[in-house]
């Protein structure tokens, strides 16, 4: 007799499990999907005193609005009230409630529904799904992970969930039997980069997919012309026309886009020099460039017939006057050429002088000078610092250091790198203010200091927390005026203002 009731308790077990995987579909609407969480009935059973609220993580595999929660209750669930709600996820935790609802008549050892307002939802985004017994013990089922964990609240008594989560207690157990339905609001979509491209035979271009829609972002690459690979590498073939490069979703097969490569034979490939011409002395320079067309290898090599070239174009008259050639050679086609024509002329006598001569700055400051240099049609010079730790550009533009001393600025002739002027800059100390006031009788007291460009302000704030009664400011400007106030802070708060004072900061 045991035996036959034992075999059929079992039968009805296996019952039961079977009606309620067929409710796992009825508890979605019409025109729903289940959006997040599991609609699996999970093998361990799980409990929560009543007015403890439980959260645990759930992953949209869609994005969309979901506009209803499904719970499975334990036949031993024994609260009669069943609040159920979504939270947003902040580093690894719930945060925000953005949504609830109460299930007044819960029917334990099934899958209980309820609507909530709708929650937008993106794919991919973690959220958390929390429930609450109340007046009775809450009853449901749940299993383990190793890769995330589920967190009960830190409040208790609850009768509705909070508006912000409070963590209490975090557990293995993070997969609950429980999910949301709704619909979804995006379908699939794919986008090839770049949209066109123009090829030479053979030649190769990277094409890149973006899917949208899905978690699946694979895509399978065709064409029908030239070659493709798998990572949407593309070989033009050697025939010329108009061809198609097409990347289809593996997700939704129905959704494609493409790309159109248009493939033509190369263009005679024509090369220019400029300047054409050029008039040096001995040893001055000239900048050559070189422009070459039908064809994308658009480098070249240079040579010449007398004195130096550089690989960028860069020459160099001899010391020999006389006509020399320039050439640059296609680097594509080496039977393509252009030349330029430099005619060398004996230096003149070169002199060169440095405006102003000498100047004094305060540190920090800046200086333009200019250079003038006669003797020559090539009056470029190069600037650099002699003496000192200044700075100059090479359009002449200097920038004193923080500290005093005496710098010496060197403008050089690029004409003949033997005369150079100098000119003197003599930079003073930079200068500081240094504040002073009377302590405040009060303990723990610490301080502010503020200043400001206006007399009475407004102030910024230069330092905090001061515990000393003295300060130096020693970010100041010659020639500028700063007003400065203090005020004390202690535990009830801050003081206002102290009397203002103001310092002048003299030129150097």
């Amino acid at each position: 007799m045991d035996n036959r009731i034992n075999h059929l308790c079992s039968f009805s077990n296996h019952l039961v499990a079977y009606v309620l995987v067929l409710f796992i579909f009825s508890t979605v609407a019409l025109g729903q999907t289940q959006i997040l969480g599991s609609a699996q009935v999970q093998p361990s059973l799980d409990t929560d005193k009543a007015g403890r609220a439980e959260a645990f993580p759930v992953t949209a595999n869609a994005s969309g609005q979901v506009n209803s929660l499904s719970v499975f209750l334990d036949a031993s669930n024994s609260a009669p009230r069943i609040v159920v709600g979504l939270y947003a996820n902040y580093s690894g935790h719930p945060s925000r409630l953005l949504s609830q609802a109460v299930i007044l008549q819960s029917l334990a050892g099934r899958w209980n529904s309820v609507q909530i307002p709708a929650v937008e939802v993106k794919s991919g985004k973690r959220y958390w799904v929390a429930v609450l017994g109340v007046n009775g013990q809450l009853g449901f089922r749940d299993a383990s992970s190793r890769w995330c964990h589920s967190e009960t609240s830190a409040q208790g008594a609850l009768t509705s969930l909070p508006a912000t989560w409070s963590r209490g207690g975090t557990y293995s157990t993070c997969i609950i039997s429980a999910f949301g339905s709704g619909t979804t609001s995006s379908t699939v979509s794919v986008a090839v980069s770049p949209t066109t491209a123009s090829l030479q035979p053979a030649q190769q271009t990277q094409f890149t997919a973006s899917v949208s829609g899905t978690t699946n972002t694979a895509v399978t690459w065709t064409t029908n012309g030239g070659t493709v690979t798998s990572a949407g590498l593309y070989t033009a073939p050697s025939v010329t026309g108009t061809y198609t490069v097409t990347a289809t979703s593996s997700a939704d097969t129905t959704k494609s886009s493409s790309a159109n490569v248009k493939v033509t034979q190369p263009t005679q490939i024509s090369i220019s020099v400029s300047p054409t011409t050029a008039s040096l002395q001995s040893g001055s320079q000239q900048q050559f460039a070189a422009y070459v067309s039908g064809t994308s290898n658009t480098g070249v090599s240079w040579k010449a017939t007398g004195g130096t070239i550089t690989t960028a174009g860069l020459y160099t008259a001899p010391i020999t006057a006389g006509s020399y050639t320039v050439t640059a050679v296609s680097s594509a086609n080496g039977t393509s050429s252009a030349s330029a024509t430099v005619s060398v002329t004996a230096p003149q006598n070169v002199a060169i002088s440095i405006s102003p001569a000498t100047v004094s700055m305060p540190a920090r400051w800046q200086q333009q000078f200019s250079a003038t240099v006669s003797g020559s049609s090539n009056t470029g010079v190069t600037w650099k610092m002699s003496q000192g730790t200044g700075n100059i550009t090479q359009a002449g533009l200097y920038t004193a250091p923080s500290l005093a001393e005496i710098d010496i600025v060197t403008a050089i002739s690029q004409a003949d790198t033997t005369k150079s002027a100098t000119a003197t800059v003599t930079v003073a100390a930079p200068h500081s203010v240094t504040l002073n006031w009377s302590a405040s009788s009060t303990a723990g007291v610490t301080y502010d200091v503020y200043r400001g460009t206006i007399s009475g302000g407004p102030y910024s704030l230069l330092s905090s927390n001061l515990t000393s009664t003295t300060y130096k400011d020693a970010n100041v400007q010659s020639g500028s005026t700063y007003y400065y106030v203090v005020t004390a802070v202690d535990s009830a708060g801050q003081s206002p203002y102290s009397n203002m004072v103001q310092a002048a900061i003299p030129m150097p």
